[in-house]
């Protein structure tokens, strides 16, 4: 599998990032623009079609962006893609590539928990990003137990456990 980290694609330094009191915490909250603008590229130029067994993760990029995001890729294929040359599927959609080959990591994402029935819960992976300093860590069990609530638990050991498993061929014992 390939690894999007959130660092993927960041922009190179210029005006708009040299007063770091205003545009750090900007870029912190449009982290998922460029990874988004890779699954987008990747997955309209067909890497998915030609490759089937290719998974990518989008590591901590949260969850809450990706319902929005596949509406707009199916609706651009659907209902813009007028142009000849854009790349035409055999068969499916933008979305299918993405729930079939896409896997995304979360923290603290409550609210791509509530859509996960729209994002697919078997490309959903939790990590507490230890041992960093935006860890969960210590508190990792209290925000699962609030992140979790409600959620069944054949749903929350796939989450938490199975999808990672399968993604980077872990045996989960």
């Amino acid at each position: 599998p390939l690894s999007l980290h959130i660092a993927t694609f960041r922009p190179s330094p210029g005006i708009a990032y040299e007063d770091n009191r205003t545009a750090r915490p900007g870029l912190i909250a449009t982290w998922d623009r460029y990874m988004k603008v890779s699954l987008a590229h990747m997955i309209l130029s067909g890497v998915f079609e030609r490759f089937p067994r290719l998974r990518v993760g989008s590591v901590e990029h949260e969850l809450g962006w990706a319902p929005f995001f596949l509406d707009r890729l199916d609706y651009t294929y659907t209902q813009r893609a007028r142009r000849p040359w854009w790349y035409r599927f055999k068969e499916g959609l933008p979305s299918d590539f993405f729930r079939r080959n896409v896997f995304l990591s979360f923290q603290e994402d409550a609210l791509g928990m509530r859509d996960r029935d729209l994002i697919g819960v078997d490309q959903m992976m939790w990590g507490s990003d230890y041992p960093h300093t935006e860890s969960t860590f210590p508190q990792s069990q209290k925000l699962l137990s609030r992140v979790f609530a409600g959620v069944p638990d054949d749903v929350r050991r796939r989450i938490t456990r199975d999808n990672v498993a399968r993604l980077y061929g872990f045996e989960v014992r």
